[in-house]
């Protein structure tokens, strides 16, 4: 009884967040409905196409999180999502969880799945969403992690999580070494029950400015974009919605950044207490990122810089959340069938 009375509160909370946005969109203004707290840039893999562990640095202690979260709280937070680097690597990373989970807010978790299924039942009671690094099959993804084991560890956490009830996902970061999996991943996500994500490789995690990795270019995204098409037409679990392949078919430019949600519903807490829209505007130097360990969370949020100019991005949680305050229906859609709904079935 006491786990209904939790989603339902949880639940009148998002219906609550859902109509301040609409009314702060009528009105022109913003609010922290949905953050992300990097809890750490270290990671305990170097894959391929990451840098981000290059950046760790200064971590907020545990009760600064949890400052930071209930200044959001209070301004009007209703989505906390977690990540990293691999932010399990923290000790407290599971109670500084629990702590969002405990104001009642919709709370997922970014992760490598090395340590996962180590906490599988405690993440379960805290988390409405795992969201695993899947880079292809084992070969592909063990190859590109550069740990052996990796694979079967993402495999079992995914298993071990949809047994407790929690829903999955998976973001696939494609790049020249893993661009022919897509196919096969679907395949595991049908087979396993979780929604896969797919985005292409930034040259820097950190820089918008850097662009693709090399060899990506505009045929590339067409063909991912085809594919992801073809995969939603079947109706396969894939976590993509049809406004975002779209933009993904227009690449290399996916939309404009000038219109971006970033910074106005959503943003970024980085480790050491900073905000950002997102983190592609980590290392430009048009964005002076307010400290809440300064100015407190809500109002350093109030301070975020906009975005000037950009051809969009291809981070598929981003696009997804800035269609979702677009008021896309699909992407709305897609949103709360991953949240609320059914599952698909392995079986299925």
């Amino acid at each position: 009884m006491s786990a209904l009375i939790d989603r339902a509160r949880r639940g009148l909370r998002l219906l609550h967040g859902g109509a301040r946005v609409l009314a702060a969109r009528a009105a022109g203004g913003s609010f922290p409905f949905s953050m992300t707290f990097i809890l750490t840039h270290r990671c305990n893999f170097r894959c391929e196409y990451c840098n981000i562990p290059d950046a760790a640095d200064r971590e907020m202690t545990t009760d600064e999180f949890r400052r930071a979260l209930d200044e959001l709280a209070a301004a009007g937070l209703v989505r906390a999502s977690f990540s990293g680097g691999e932010a399990l690597l923290r000790r407290d990373a599971r109670e500084i969880i629990r702590h969002a989970h405990d104001l009642g807010l919709q709370t997922s978790l970014n992760s490598n799945a090395w340590l996962a299924l180590t906490h599988i039942d405690e993440l379960a009671e805290i988390l409405d969403l795992l969201v695993v690094s899947l880079d292809g099959p084992e070969a592909v993804h063990d190859l590109v992690r550069h740990r052996e084991g990796s694979y079967q560890r993402v495999i079992a956490a995914l298993a071990a999580a949809r047994a407790r009830g929690l829903a999955t996902a998976t973001i696939t970061v494609l790049s020249q070494a893993n661009l022919h999996v897509m196919d096969a991943v679907i395949g595991l996500a049908r087979e396993h029950g979780f929604y896969a994500y797919f985005q292409p490789a930034y040259e820097d995690c950190f820089d918008h400015r850097s662009g693709f990795q090399p060899g990506l270019d505009t045929q590339i995204f067409a063909d991912i974009a085809d594919r992801l098409r073809l995969a939603y037409t079947r109706g396969e679990p894939v976590g993509a919605s049809p406004r975002f392949i779209e933009r993904l078919a227009a690449g290399p430019q996916f939309g404009d950044c000038r219109t971006c949600t970033a910074g106005r519903f959503w943003g970024t807490v980085l480790p050491e207490g900073r905000l950002i829209p997102c983190h592609l505007t980590a290392s430009d130097p048009d964005f002076v990122a307010p400290s809440g360990l300064e100015l407190g969370f809500a109002e350093a949020f109030r301070r975020l810089p906009r975005h000037k100019r950009g051809p969009g991005c291809a981070i598929s949680p981003y696009q997804e959340t800035d269609l979702i305050f677009a008021l896309d229906p699909a992407a709305i859609r897609a949103a709360l069938r991953r949240l609320l709904g059914p599952r698909p079935a392995a079986s299925q």
